[in-house]
């Protein structure tokens, strides 16, 4: 007896050594059909029990995995005695990415609200986005989410999908489209001429190939820091975003005729012998997309071993035929038997780069942000009397500081979005006593008569007798007006330009001007604060500790050139 007790009124179970003469032919039968279904459970993989390995993987690939899941479960593989049982699950990268983020205790910008915290059961094995950018931030976040080796497991160049018409005029002479020939085509976009190019994106805080092309669009048109509005230009003149690539494809011929997209989704459209087809022009030196299988740390050792199994399997090259018949090719950039080819897709080898370029990419989100999101801003101007005296740059090129001010604020303007809100105070000691500001333009909404306005303000500007600056209490009565007035819509933020020191007689000091800040913040509701000094005089170490204070920047300008930059670079910071 093995000491396993019946339930009590339970049946006896036959033993499957019954000798055959008992059974008869039904039983035979019976016992033939029980041996012949646990035989194909085995070979699919153990469909029940064994160690279920969760795979999380971009929807592209999803197909493909499964296919290659259940050839691979055909050779039963095992743990320590257990099968095997792989399971696909199909996640958006942004939200596996947000799902991993919030675990760890830091939220992620994608576009969405911030994902709840996953249970333990819910985090799988293994993920496999479309870019090794996801890994690099969550690893922001966390740092040891992942197991050190992530290799490739397929591929997809990041293509300009455009018309068939348009595919040959915008190709240069290698047939790839250059940074070269893309700045022309995006200037006259900007310029209302009639443009040859009418591109739409996808959000690139959430689409891996729409930030390939919004690095494109940086690389062509940002040679230096004060290029960057040209960027801003490009970014405000795309439409949408579109929430996807499937709602890009549906919008050709309706308002855009190119689009950042993978070859995969060119390949798998035409496939599906559309009216108007899409050509895939290569992009010289753009980032692909390069499906990395990552293994979450933290999983019992049996589900680790059975993870590095199988990316073993995936990386031996056994399963290229799979990946081809859906439009991806292997890691190293081949294309394998029976790749689709047609509409300017090749079964030519291709020079896979992944998207690892993360300071870069960041300073490019943050443009996007900046110019595609709305804001409400308070721009706190130093009106003291030294604001009249000359500030000399480097080269020798000499401008009074409140011009230099003006250019930057008439220029900083183009940069907010029509629904963005603006307002202007003037400050200094006594200026409206009690108050140490004046309220010359109210915050609204950024109209055209709202503009108007400020640039009014701004022109009108003149600096008061006096030479002693309130910004301790200016600053405090600005923030907590901002508080008050608190948008959760908007990026609310407070602007300062100064050119010296808060030096009130009997005034706020430092430290007690930061405590005040440090009871008034609300981390949930967060209020930007940058600081731009300008000229010789400024007090950095004072502007320095208030942006510490605040979570914010301080800006210093001492070369009257260099304005323009150093304010955008401020603002999108």
């Amino acid at each position: 007896m093995s000491g396993r007790h019946r339930p009590a009124g339970a049946p006896a179970r036959r033993s499957l050594r019954t000798p055959i003469a008992v059974l008869g032919v039904a039983g035979l039968v019976a016992l033939t059909a029980i041996a012949v279904q646990t035989m194909a459970a085995d070979a699919n993989g153990c469909s029940t029990g064994g160690i279920r390995l969760g795979v999380a993987t971009d929807p592209a690939i999803a197909p493909a995995l499964r296919e290659i899941a259940a050839r691979w479960n055909e050779s039963t593989p095992q743990i320590n005695g257990s099968c095997i049982r792989v399971e696909i699950a199909e996640r958006a990268p942004a939200d596996m990415a947000s799902s991993l983020a919030t675990r760890a205790g830091g939220p992620m910008d994608v576009a969405a609200d911030p994902a709840p915290t996953p249970s333990e059961s819910s985090i799988p094995a293994v993920w496999i986005p479309d870019s090794v950018f996801w890994l690099t931030r969550v690893q922001g976040v966390d740092k040891n989410a992942f197991d050190i080796d992530t290799p490739s497991i397929a591929s997809s160049p990041v293509v300009l999908g455009v018309s068939e018409a348009d595919a040959a005029k915008l190709a240069g002479g290698g047939g790839r489209l250059t940074p070269d020939a893309l700045k022309p085509l995006l200037t006259q976009a900007r310029a209302d001429e009639a443009p040859a190019l009418r591109l739409g994106i996808a959000e690139p805080r959430r689409d891996t190939a729409s930030l390939v092309g919004a690095l494109v669009l940086h690389d062509a048109l940002v040679k230096r820091q004060s290029d960057l509005k040209n960027l801003v230009g490009a970014f405000r003149q795309i439409g949408g975003p579109a929430p996807d690539t499937a709602s890009l494809l549906k919008a050709f011929g309706r308002g855009i005729n190119a689009a950042p997209m993978s070859e995969q989704a060119v390949a798998r459209y035409d496939a599906g012998a559309p009216a108007a087809p899409i050509a895939a022009l290569p992009i010289e030196s753009a980032p692909a997309l390069d499906f990395p299988y990552a293994i979450l740390n933290g999983k019992p050792r049996n589900v680790f071993q059975a993870a590095v199994r199988f990316r073993a399997a995936l990386i031996g090259g056994s399963y290229a035929d799979i990946l081809a018949k859906y439009g991806l090719r292997t890691a190293d950039g081949l294309a394998g038997k029976g790749f689709p080819t047609g509409h300017g897709v090749t079964s030519a080898p291709s020079e896979i780069k992944p998207l690892n370029e993360v300071e870069q990419l960041r300073a490019v989100l943050g443009v996007w942000v900046a110019a595609k999101t709305a804001s409400r801003v308070l721009a706190l101007v130093d009106v003291t009397s030294s604001m009249g005296d000359t500030m000399t740059g480097p080269n020798g090129n000499t401008e009074v500081r409140l011009d230099v001010l003006r250019r930057a604020s008439t220029d900083g303007l183009k940069l907010f979005t029509n629904d963005s809100q603006l307002g202007m105070w003037a400050y200094a000691a006594g200026l409206n006593a009690p108050k140490d500001y004046r309220e010359v333009v109210p915050i609204g909404t950024l109209n055209q008569a709202q503009r108007d306005r400020i640039l009014a303000a701004v022109n009108g500007a003149q600096p008061v007798p006096t030479n002693t600056c309130a910004l301790f209490e200016t600053l405090l009565d600005a923030y907590k007006v901002m508080k008050a007035g608190y948008d959760t819509k908007l990026s609310n933020t407070i602007v300062v330009f100064t050119d010296g020191k808060s030096n009130k007689p009997g005034g706020l000091a430092l430290k007690q001007t930061q405590e005040q800040l440090e009871a008034l913040t609300d981390i949930t509701r967060p209020i930007r604060v940058i600081l731009l000094g300008v000229g010789p005089d400024v007090d950095m170490k004072q502007l320095e500790a208030l942006a510490l204070t605040t979570g914010g920047h301080a800006f210093e300008v001492r070369d009257p050139a260099e304005i323009g930059s150093i304010f955008l670079q401020a603002l999108l910071r």
